[in-house]
């Protein structure tokens, strides 16, 4: 896969990758790991928030038919 970087962002990552000693695709690639885990953790608490949601609807219902 190719990626196309603006010059700035290349400067930074030539910056970090120097100061690393590491290659700049590595750099990319922990970046982009790093980047994806914190999505998968922000797209798990919103899986949970509405399951939350849903079961809270569902409770309310459930009130309702009672009174």
């Amino acid at each position: 896969m190719e990626i196309q970087l603006s010059k700035d962002t290349k400067n930074k990552l030539n910056e970090v990758s120097s100061i690393l000693g590491i290659r700049d695709r590595d750099v990319v690639n922990r970046a982009l790991l790093f980047y994806l885990d914190t999505i998968s953790k922000q797209l798990e608490l919103k899986r949970e928030m509405a399951s939350w949601d849903y079961l809270s609807d569902e409770a309310l219902a459930k009130f309702d038919k009672l009174i």
